[in-house]
């Protein structure tokens, strides 16, 4: 079964959105239900070329920081999406598997500008 993201772009009905391996490891998802709601704040996780970046930013990221919220539990990943915006994924890390429970565009990584902050890779 099959239906449609926004004009043009059909994905098929699955279990999680995305389902891979992060640049250590440890396997990494976003589930429909988190995919569903975050996408009413960010329609942007609704386009297709978005969610293959955001893929691609777990697999590769080009840095990884501590979360403002919770420096412990949580990591933002981050990777290039276009000239001057990021994709940016913040990650559980308390759960096997991990689970992506936000994702957006970012002018910048934000974390970086924050006292405090490490970046972990």
């Amino acid at each position: 079964m099959q239906f449609k993201l926004q004009p043009g772009i059909i994905m098929s009905i699955k279990k999680h959105i995305i389902d891979t391996i992060d640049d250590e490891g440890k396997r990494v998802i976003l589930t429909r239900k988190k995919w569903k709601e975050k996408s009413k704040i960010h329609p942007i996780l609704t386009n297709n070329t978005f969610l293959r970046n955001l893929k691609q930013a777990i697999e590769a990221p080009e840095q990884v920081w501590e979360d403002k919220s919770n420096k412990k539990d949580k990591r933002c990943y981050y990777k290039k999406y276009s000239t001057d915006l990021y994709v940016k994924a913040v990650v559980l890390t308390v759960r096997n598997p991990y689970c992506i429970i936000s994702a957006f565009a970012s002018n910048k990584i934000k974390e970086s500008i924050y006292p405090g902050f490490k970046r972990l890779r």
